[in-house]
C-alpha cells in the first residue's frame, strides 16, 4: 500500500486506525518541535488570521531573511507566539 503523499485522514481510513495515526503525528510533530533551533533568526514576521465561521484562530511566524515558514500555531491568546519560540 503506497502511501505517501495522502492526507492524514485518507490513512486513517486506509488503515482503519484513526486514533492510532493522530496520536503518530502528533508525537512526530511535539518532537521537532522541541528540535527545533532558532538561534540564526534575526527577523521575524506574524500574521494572525481567523477563520470566521468557527472562530479558528492561527498564527503564523516566518523567517523574513530566508522567507520560510518557522511556526503555525493555533490559539488566540496574546504572546502565543512568543512562547513558541521560547
Amino acid at each position: 500500500m503506497v502511501l505517501f503523499g495522502m492526507s492524514v485522514v485518507a490513512i486513517s481510513f486506509c488503515t482503519r486506525q484513526p486514533t492510532c495515526i493522530w496520536r503518530l503525528l502528533g508525537k512526530a510533530t511535539l518532537k521537532a518541535r522541541d528540535a527545533a533551533d532558532y538561534s540564526g533568526v534575526v527577523h521575524i514576521g506574524i500574521d494572525d488570521t481567523v477563520k470566521r465561521r468557527n472562530q479558528s484562530y492561527i498564527n503564523i511566524m516566518a523567517d523574513l531573511d530566508y522567507q520560510r515558514t518557522r511556526t503555525i500555531m493555533e490559539g488566540k491568546e496574546q504572546g502565543s507566539g512568543v512562547k513558541a519560540l521560547r
